[in-house]
């Protein structure tokens, strides 16, 4: 498990590098995940260790969102009139997200059917 994690890391390393490197305004994990599509495009794997991590953290998913959730609760006095609208975007945003995670889960999916035929 932990050769899973180290190349999951390994991947964010490097996007991290490379955002550095060419002073882009997208963040290093983004990147990092950008590459290990790539790799995963070209037939790489990270081999059942990468995969039982992949599956932990696919499983636990919905705890991402508990910090981001306390903090907006704990910080709602503070953000007076604003609050309707960081209420707004976390709204359309979480909705936007689950309809393009559901639209990649049927591509990929399809993608896999017409491969395994």
């Amino acid at each position: 498990m932990i050769e899973g994690f180290m190349s999951l890391l390994l991947f964010q390393l490097f996007g991290e590098a490379i955002a550095h490197l060419a002073h882009w305004p997208v963040p290093g994990p983004i990147i990092g995940l950008l590459l290990l599509l790539a790799w995963a495009g070209l037939g790489g794997r990270l081999g059942s260790s990468g995969e039982q991590v992949a599956r932990g953290l696919l499983a636990n998913l919905g705890l991402m969102f508990v910090p981001v959730a306390a903090g907006i609760l704990f910080q709602l006095r503070s953000l007076g009139g604003a609050a309707w609208h960081v209420a707004w975007i976390v709204v359309v945003t979480t909705a936007v997200t689950l309809v393009a995670t559901a639209a990649t889960f049927t591509v990929l999916s399809r993608w896999t059917a017409k491969e395994s035929e």
